[in-house]
């Protein structure tokens, strides 16, 4: 009977493993997936001409007008503390973290 019950916690082990690993990939999706709309605004506000200034402050203009354009719906206030938090992590993002979640490597220049 040990040995059953050994299989049966190795095979709920394995199925977790398969869920965390599942959520990361979604993750990872939505992430980029974000990332393609920022950069879609980025190179569409460059193109236009409409970009506000240095580098850092053309992407974050980029990202508070994907925020305000899909979370519209939650309200001014939401939808700006969610732009201030990409804005934040997309500062704190590596070399590594770019080429990860926008296949570049580094933020886009005005």
């Amino acid at each position: 009977m040990a040995g059953i019950d050994k299989r049966l916690d190795d095979l709920e082990g394995h199925f977790r493993g398969v869920a965390a690993e599942a959520e990361a990939d979604e993750k990872l999706r939505r992430e980029r997936a974000i990332m393609r709309m920022i950069l879609d605004e980025f190179a569409r506000l460059k193109a236009s001409g409409e970009l506000l200034g240095e580098d850092p402050a053309s992407l974050a203009q980029a990202v508070r007008n994907v925020a305000a354009e899909q979370y519209e719906h939650l309200g001014k206030e939401n939808y700006e503390y969610i732009a201030e938090g990409w804005i934040e992590t997309l500062g704190e993002w590596t070399w590594l973290d770019w080429m990860a979640k926008a296949g570049r490597h580094g933020p886009p220049h005005a």
